[in-house]
């Protein structure tokens, strides 16, 4: 995060001299005693004094969008159940039993494996929510999750130095890069908890007490969501940036990375957790299975929202007509590799490369004001359309049409025709919705990837994507039951008379199959 640059008043200078002005002083403030008086942490000459800072009722407007249109878009989406509904059985169960689980017990391939759920945090959460109104209410949260991380982003936009409006622009652009990946799971909840750090970072030359915030939250991470590993990472780039330019007090930056790594071990599991972390990142069946693992393409549209969002930045810094700092360009490279090495990362890049922007167009000098009162109702009337679009599109309105990959008419036909103790040959992306619903039928995999090994995970593929040896799989891992999508190309051989199997249910989601 870029130090401002000479000729450039920092918020507080004009903070203090808005004070002033209003408590009648008739002396103009040297902004070299602003900066000794706040200690702030500025390295190069700051601008003359400033006349006023006066708020216009569009700023209002402006601040509003970073809330309500991530409010609206998430109200927008349907929730998908691949890594939501086994979360809230999880936690379900921990609230339960007041343990957490330690093996494995939802599918029939794995029974009885080890299972490190360093996400049961979030999974309480998940499952209190779901407790407390239903669906209805996981997708409200997941509004306010999302309208509450982007608010952050846009508060340290603003400690950087950017103006309303760039602030606002920032923030909205980084959100729709971020979008396709801002599904309710516990990353989710994990991401106000990155903003707030974000924030407590961009303002930490005005308010260095914050820091000790970061380490309370990377110890909440930890027990939420495996992204904990970034709090470290971007304290210790801060810690770079005042490093290298002299800025005093940087010391307490690294201080403050170290606690916030030994913070993150504060957590049921000790050092697992990062073992856990690296084992998920760098897992092998992970990135060739699952596709929000896999490195960054121009092939959908997170990546390619990801790819132009990268050429944009290049663009700007390019435009720019001044040399950027080796450290803003650290933090860039950093997040853009850190994304482009897995779509699950885009979010990140899509929260700090708005912060790190922010400092490179610092708000100007305020203007002289204009000769009469701007009008209200404009900035109001945007407030109140946004306002109006988030009460239509509250999910209690809609309590049905909620989740996506819980295909009904499936599910009813194995309540009505799959005995409780079956085992069930599932559709993957459907394995989290069935062991939520009917918990007492396991599945053959799910989407705790890490836990399911390679050869597990081939004999799903024969069956799942009408390998060669799929009779054989059948017949070893012996299932009572297939649960299949409509796109199965095994279809076909499945319905054939011989298949050794009976179709008792079919539709546009997919079909059930029986054993003759």
């Amino acid at each position: 995060m870029e130090a401002r640059g000479a000729g450039i008043p920092t918020f507080p200078e004009m903070l203090y001299v808005f004070l002033r002005r209003h408590r009648g002083s008739s002396t103009s403030p040297d902004p070299t005693k602003t900066r000794s008086t706040m200690r702030l942490a500025v390295t190069e000459p700051s601008s003359p004094p400033i006349a006023a800072v006066r708020r216009r009722p569009i700023d209002l407007a402006w601040a509003s969008l970073v809330i309500l249109v991530p409010v609206v878009v998430a109200l927008l989406s349907r929730m998908g159940t691949t890594d939501l509904t086994y979360h809230v059985r999880a936690g379900d169960g921990i609230l339960t039993t007041h343990s957490l689980p330690r093996f494995d017990t939802y599918t029939f391939s794995v029974y009885g494996h080890p299972w490190l759920d360093q996400q049961w945090g979030a999974q309480i959460v998940l499952a209190l929510g779901h407790r407390y109104g239903g669906w209805a209410t996981l997708a409200f949260l997941q509004a306010v999750l999302v309208g509450a991380s982007f608010w952050f982003v846009y508060l340290a936009c603003r400690a950087r130095g950017a103006s309303v409006r760039t602030s606002s622009l920032l923030t909205v652009v980084g959100f729709l890069v971020a979008s396709p990946t801002l599904a309710m799971r516990p990353q989710l909840v994990a991401l106000p908890l990155f903003a707030v750090a974000l924030w407590v970072l961009a303002s930490r030359e005005i308010a260095p007490r914050r820091l000790y915030l970061i380490p309370v939250l990377a110890a909440v991470c930890a027990n939420v969501h495996g992204s904990f590993t970034i709090f470290p990472l971007i304290v210790g780039l801060a810690w770079i940036q005042d490093a290298r330019q002299h800025v005093p007090g940087s010391r307490r930056l690294l201080w403050v990375a170290l606690a916030t790594v030994a913070a993150t071990l504060l957590n049921p599991f000790g050092v697992d957790v990062w073992r856990y972390a690296y084992d998920l990142s760098t897992n092998p069946i992970i990135r060739d299975t699952i596709s929000e693992w896999a490195p960054v393409t121009a092939t959908d549209v997170s990546g390619l929202f990801m790819i132009g969002s990268a050429l944009a930045v290049v663009a700007i810094l390019a435009r720019r007509g001044a040399q950027t700092r080796w450290t803003t360009l650290l933090w860039l490279a950093v997040f853009f590799m850190l994304a482009m090495s897995a779509q699950r990362a885009i979010v990140w890049w899509a929260m700090v490369a708005p912060v790190i922007l922010a400092e490179l167009f610092p708000a100007a000098a305020v203007e002289a004001p204009p000769s009469g009162r701007e009008p209200k109702a404009p900035a109001m009337g945007i407030i109140a359309a946004m306002l109006v679009a988030v009460v239509i599109l509250l999910p209690w309105w809609r309590p049905n049409d909620l989740l996506s990959q819980a295909p009904p008419g499936v599910t009813e036909a194995v309540l009505d025709h799959v005995p409780p103790g079956a085992r069930m040959f599932v559709h993957q992306p459907w394995g989290s919705w069935f062991e939520y619903r009917t918990p007492d039928r396991p599945v053959f995999v799910d989407s705790r990837i890490e836990i399911i090994p390679k050869d597990v995970w081939d004999e799903y593929g024969q069956v799942g994507f009408a390998g060669a040896d799929w009779r054989e799989v059948l017949a070893r891992v012996n299932p009572d039951v297939i649960v299949a999508a409509d796109n199965w190309d095994l279809l076909p051989d499945l319905e054939a008379d011989g298949s050794g199997w009976t179709s008792v249910y079919k539709d546009d989601d997919g079909e059930v199959f029986v054993r003759s």
